[in-house]
């Protein structure tokens, strides 16, 4: 893992060790390259030196400075696992505080639930299993679902549906606690989880624009300590449709409490040495309480604004390589070459995988994937033709060529900026999909309408509102050889009079 990864290297020039060595001052007296008075100037202010000592209040801003940078590089370097865990903490507070209570959104995912990116086409199921509760834990998946099992850390564990070894038809997955040293039968599909916590995370697919058959199938959900199905609690399931739920996770103070939550629930080894360094230098230590006094917590509240300021910049702005899906286009997509775990070399890439993950969750494998035909893939963007972020307040249109590659259906929603969950507007559902009858021109082609009033014209409208930025993600569920070969191209989104 890199010390500081190159989001933060604003963060890390205003550190001491960098800073002591730009000054110019003393550079050519001695040979350590350092004055024995002198001050340096730096953008957080001038610090005074005299004989080789920190003058006045120096040392204390100095340091001051070190505490800020290092949580602010823990709040970029663990941003996956606190949104899992923000995840589950929601779902709590909803009512789903066991593996046996399940959250199916059977009117569909509206924009009354804040969720990372969720889309309106497909029925949700959330569930978090507590293997330190149930120990080996069975799920019993139904068929015809699409979806994955990742640990507290939001790192992946198995594919559910046609990618997975259950390739659509369901099937029995059995989870594994850390350190797990008992028997393993067979008949299971079978992952061994590092963390104590788990998500089960399911999506079904409309019939006939109606969920009724996909909400049966998840129904039949089944979670249960491994060799008790028999007496095993009665599963509860919980409709989260038009609910107000929240799951994403805060920029604030609170954010190093969920992970402070976090480290004192799950295995140690499931943090790297210099990971638990930085953590412990801000108070966050497996087995011991987090209780940081106020000049501390002022700290931590300045570093989860500055890091969440610095993740929405690496991700509504970045122009790193292969951040757009078209050369000659404003969409973005999955870095080419880039795997689901972010790594490079072993080491992982934090400002690709935040990239992605400050407005997004979950991943696996089949999701990264190119599977002609299966699956889905994603694009988005944040701006428009002229290369200006979108605004609420403007009206736009997507012209979208015919013979979109998506073999089962295509969407557009669209996301507030702030929340990065569905906008919420007088539209319960924010989008426009083969799912509800679009207008279709008669060249094949679909023309979409981004405004805050609904247009004169019938159009495929989805309204925005002034004040918000938003973003669209185009979903394409069974993708098609041209939409990989790249044959197909979205066009930018134009704004209009």
């Amino acid at each position: 893992m890199r010390l500081f990864s190159n989001s933060v290297l604003v963060a890390v020039l205003l550190g001491s060790t960098i800073l002591l060595g730009s000054s110019a001052l003393g550079q050519e007296q001695n040979p350590y390259g350092w004055a024995a008075t002198e001050t340096l100037k730096t953008p957080s202010g001038d610090f005074e030196f005299k004989g080789g000592y920190p003058s006045g209040d120096s040392a204390q801003r100095l340091l001051g400075l070190r505490k800020l940078n290092l949580a602010t590089e823990v709040y970029l370097t663990q941003l996956m696992p606190v949104s899992e865990i923000g995840l589950r903490e929601g779902l709590r507070a909803f009512g789903a505080s066991k593996p046996n209570q399940v959250v199916i959104w059977e009117n569909l995912m509206d924009s009354k639930t804040v969720l990372l990116t969720a889309n309106t086409e497909t029925v949700y199921a959330l569930s978090h299993l507590d293997l330190k509760a149930y120990g080996a834990t069975v799920v019993e998946a139904p068929p015809k679902m699409l979806g994955f099992l990742q640990d507290g850390l939001q790192r992946y564990l198995s594919d559910v549906g046609p990618l997975g070894p259950d390739k659509g038809k369901g099937g029995k997955f059995l989870i594994l606690p850390p350190g797990y040293k008992g028997e393993v039968p067979k008949g299971y599909f079978v992952s061994r989880s590092p963390t104590y916590s788990v998500t089960l995370g399911l999506r079904g697919f409309q019939v006939d624009g109606k969920t009724d058959e996909p909400v049966a199938l998840m129904k039949q959900i089944k979670v249960y300590p491994l060799g008790k199905a028999s007496s095993a609690p009665k599963m509860e399931f919980l409709n989260g449709s038009g609910k107000e739920i929240n799951t994403v996770f805060p920029d604030n103070f609170h954010y190093f409490e969920l992970l402070a939550q976090l480290v004192d629930e799950e295995p140690a080894d499931n943090f790297g040495l210099l990971e638990r360094s930085m953590m412990q230098a801000i108070g966050i230590e497996k087995g011991k309480p987090f209780n940081p006094d106020g000049k501390m917590k002022d700290i931590l509240s300045q570093a989860a604004s500055l890091g969440g300021a610095m993740a929405r910049a690496n991700t509504f702005a970045s122009d790193a390589p292969g951040v757009f899906y078209y050369p000659d286009r404003k969409w973005q997509g999955t870095p080419e070459g880039m795997t689901y775990t972010f790594t490079k070399d072993g080491a992982p890439q934090i400002d690709a995988r935040n990239n992605v993950y400050y407005m997004a969750a979950g991943n696996s494998p089949a999701m990264m994937a190119k599977n002609v035909g299966q699956g889905s893939q994603y694009l988005w963007t944040y701006r428009d033709a002229d290369g200006n972020f979108l605004d609420g307040g403007k009206s736009y249109t997507l012209h979208v060529a015919a013979n979109i590659p998506a073999k089962n259906f295509w969407s557009v929603v669209v996301y507030d900026a702030l929340s990065r969950s569905e906008l919420q507007t007088g539209q319960p559902l924010p989008s426009v999909s083969s799912y509800k009858d679009p207008i279709i021109n008669p060249d094949g082609t679909v023309d979409i309408v981004f405004s805050p009033d609904q247009p004169k014209e019938k159009s495929n409208w989805i309204q925005t509102v002034p004040g918000k930025g938003w973003f669209p993600i185009f979903r394409f569920y069974g993708p098609s050889e041209p939409y990989f070969d790249k044959t197909w191209k979205l066009e930018d989104i134009k704004a209009t009079k």
